[in-house]
């Protein structure tokens, strides 16, 4: 909401300056007579106006009065146009028309990922625009149909609708948990990996609502049958064969993660959009099978962390041993900053060289049936080593929230003692995740 109101604040004082906002202090009805009075006696640009039209109420971002319509801005935080965005357009140019406000041209303002930051609170070019006028207008009887099913459904019972892939799409519902049945089966089928909706149907016909009821022999992919052997069988499988060299996991052993920030609008000079920024580091190091320490970076002073971090992370992670990680994120973090500090490219490289990926050493060698066809870290950890639990960690227990607190932690307004509380969380947070990194190499060389 924060990087929302931001971008909506950018494109105000960009795309349309000198504007007025319509606020909802005094309610929507205050909110709907401010819009009229602003069109009906003013020509400036209008944000957060307000229309209603057969019960559907809009708050549109911009709003630029001309003299033959309106010109509408709709500002999305992502760097593309998508489909709903549009979707959203032609609804509200629905509204606007059917409120007797005809509409002139509607534009979908998203970020250019291609700015880089001069610094000085420089934004001009943030963003660029794209006309979705023609396609909003094409649109309107499809909003109508909508509207009618919309105001059919409010005023009748729950509609009884089998949960399926529109439950996700565009986004996940979040009354997901509100329509699973009750006697919804231990592992569904939807547990089976990237399994596909035809041959979800298809089960389904069948008769089939829980993996361990399907037959041996039913299902083509290797991964999914894997999936429902284990399953049926209740017991996890961890395979000698996978590839667990010794070179692989020779000593010292490097475990490492990283945490990241990602700004929509950057924050520093020389940064883009949603670049992948490190601020924080954890390391275990194991110099021999009966010694683990643990080393760690996190810079909170609001300045860029970058150097730092690449600097320490060098220093720290000596020249020999392998780095084991979960993912290709690290590497990829690594490259991003080898781009920028040519001086310290050589040593970066050597470390990105020593990366071992756990992923697919894990997904090759190892299941569980609790993992519910998943093989994140989050699924993973809890049958390898339950006695790590991420829910009872300090405030910060997952990557979107590591990314949340870093961003409350360098904001001016806050307090040291909430700076120190935010400090505290996420070193919990991110030494978790590579002491999880032992526990699962461990358990490989069981």
């Amino acid at each position: 909401m924060q990087t929302g109101h931001k971008v909506g604040e950018i494109a105000c004082q960009y795309l349309a300056p000198g504007g007025v906002y319509v606020g909802l202090e005094n309610g929507f009805g205050h909110a709907l007579k401010l819009t009229r009075d602003h069109l009906d006696f003013s020509d400036l640009p209008i944000y957060e106006a307000t229309f209603v039209h057969d019960q559907v109420l809009i708050r549109s971002d911009i709003v630029v009065p001309t003299g033959t319509g309106l010109k509408v801005i709709e500002v999305k935080s992502s760097t593309s146009v998508k489909d709903y965005h549009i979707w959203d357009c032609a609804v509200q140019a629905w509204v606007m028309q059917g409120a007797g406000r005809p509409v002139q041209n509607i534009e979908v303002a998203v970020i250019d990922s291609s700015f880089v930051y001069p610094g000085k609170g420089d934004y001009q070019g943030l963003l660029k625009t794209e006309n979705v006028t023609k396609t909003a207008f094409e649109m309107r009887t499809q909003v109508e149909d909508w509207v009618r099913q919309f105001l059919k459904t409010l005023q009748g019972s729950t509609p009884d609708i089998e949960m399926g892939e529109h439950c996700r799409s565009p986004f996940e519902c979040p009354f997901m948990e509100f329509c699973l049945p009750a006697d919804r089966p231990a592992y569904p089928l939807e547990c089976l990996p990237r399994i596909k909706s035809q041959l979800l149907q298809d089960l389904k016909q069948e008769g089939f609502e829980d993996i361990r009821d399907i037959p041996d022999g039913r299902l083509a992919n290797p991964t999914q049958e894997r999936v429902r052997r284990v399953t049926q069988s209740g017991e996890e499988e961890l395979l000698l064969e996978a590839d667990c060299s010794h070179e692989k996991f020779s000593y010292p052993r490097y475990f490492l993660d990283f945490e990241t920030a990602q700004f929509a609008v950057p924050v520093w000079k020389g940064t883009r959009p949603y670049q992948q920024l490190p601020f924080q580091w954890s390391c275990h190091v194991q110099d021999r099978p009966d010694n683990l320490r643990h080393m760690e970076f996190l810079d909170l002073s609001g300045e860029p962390p970058m150097r730092d971090f690449a600097e320490s992370l060098v220093s720290s992670c000596q020249e020999l041993g392998p780095i084991f990680v979960y993912g290709s994120f690290e590497k990829t973090v690594l490259h991003g900053l080898i781009q920028h500090m040519p001086d310290l490219a050589h040593s970066l490289q050597a470390l990105s060289d020593r990366i071992v990926d756990l992923l697919p050493i894990i997904r090759q060698c190892y299941y569980h049936p609790e993992m519910r066809g998943s093989w994140s870290l989050k699924a993973v950890l809890p049958c390898i080593a339950p006695e790590l639990d991420y829910t009872v960690l300090p405030g910060i227990q997952d990557g979107g929230q590591a990314q949340e607190a870093y961003a409350e932690a360098i904001h001016p307004d806050t307090t040291p003692e909430r700076i120190e509380e935010i400090r505290k969380g996420l070193a919990a947070y991110c030494e978790m995740d590579t002491l999880a990194l032992v526990k699962i190499v461990e358990k490989l060389g069981r």
